[in-house]
């Protein structure tokens, strides 16, 4: 039985991941396997995938980000009947998939979840949703500020929302001047590829006490939007915000960037900030110093 959980919107998806896997270690007593990137190991694999456990009985393999090297991606594909007839479960976790690749999990009857982008409408009544079930009363001209800020970056909103639990009212906005100055001027810098820039920029954020998290977030968001926006076949302003509901600002500022950065540098940009965050949250990185290196080698 195959799962595939894939689409820009990460933070929905990764959330849907984690659901499901508590849902299958309450409900069944299965060994889980994991595999990322820096573990996938094909012969491990196709010993699991050929049913052999050294644990007996049925188990689940959960495979991330490991179909964007396409050497692998070819692997899966070739495996992936035999991964549909099997017993046990291989859940796959994506941010971004080829076609092809998904017509493939579609042929073998894979359950699929697609996670697109929401609109900023969408991530308003997200952010609505959160703070009733989180039972946070927020006043209405302070999530428009929330909008405003993080616009439809689920990481960033559910990051201010945790810091909202911690603190009082007034804790969400400490050190409101330093964020208005120092978050949007790094990634001004990173939009003008000025590396020296962005990394003093970021060394003052960091001493007068901004959270890395939320520095790292707006970068994020802004490398999305340069990528969004440089897929599109056209470059009219009109037309980009139709299309993608971006405030006519950050089009017309992502669209004149845009012309420093290529699709293929800005893939890799998105991907290796991805990859940072989880392996800083498995406490294979430094999430500090891993920013750093990114700000230096833009």
């Amino acid at each position: 039985m195959i799962y595939l959980f894939f689409g820009e919107d990460n933070f929905r998806s990764r959330q849907r991941l984690h659901e499901f896997l508590e849902k299958i270690k309450k409900n069944n007593f299965l060994s889980l396997f994991f595999f990322d990137s820096d573990t996938f190991f094909r012969p491990a694999f196709e010993e699991l995938v050929a049913g052999k456990s050294l644990f007996g009985g049925n188990y689940t393999v959960v495979c991330e980000s490991i179909l964007k090297d396409s050497i692998v991606a070819d692997f899966i594909e070739k495996n992936l009947k035999s991964c549909a007839d099997s017993e046990n479960v291989f859940v796959f976790w994506e941010e971004i998939l080829e076609s092809s690749l998904l017509d493939a999990f579609k042929k073998y009857g894979g359950k699929i979840e697609e996670f697109k982008p929401l609109s900023l409408r969408e991530a308003k009544l997200w952010l609505n949703k959160e703070t009733e079930k989180k039972e946070i009363e927020i006043p209405a001209a302070l999530k428009e500020e929330l909008m405003e800020q993080c616009g439809n970056n689920l990481w960033l909103l559910s990051s201010e929302l945790e810091k909202y639990e911690l603190s009082s009212k007034e804790g969400l906005n400490l050190n409101k001047k330093a964020k208005q100055i120092n978050v949007f001027y790094i990634v001004d810098a990173v939009l003008e590829k000025d590396r020296s820039r962005a990394w003093l920029l970021f060394q003052e954020a960091i001493m007068s006490g901004l959270d890395p998290e939320e520095i790292f977030w707006k970068i994020v968001w802004q490398i999305k939007n340069l990528l969004l926006i440089k897929k599109l076949p056209f470059s009219s302003e009109k037309k980009i915000i139709e299309m993608t509901n971006l405030h006519p600002y950050v089009v017309k500022k992502t669209l004149f960037a845009s012309r420093n950065f290529s699709e293929e540098e800005l893939a890799k940009y998105s991907s290796e900030l991805i990859d940072l965050y989880h392996n800083a949250r498995r406490g294979l990185a430094d999430f500090e110093t891993g920013i750093e290196k990114f700000l230096i080698k833009i």
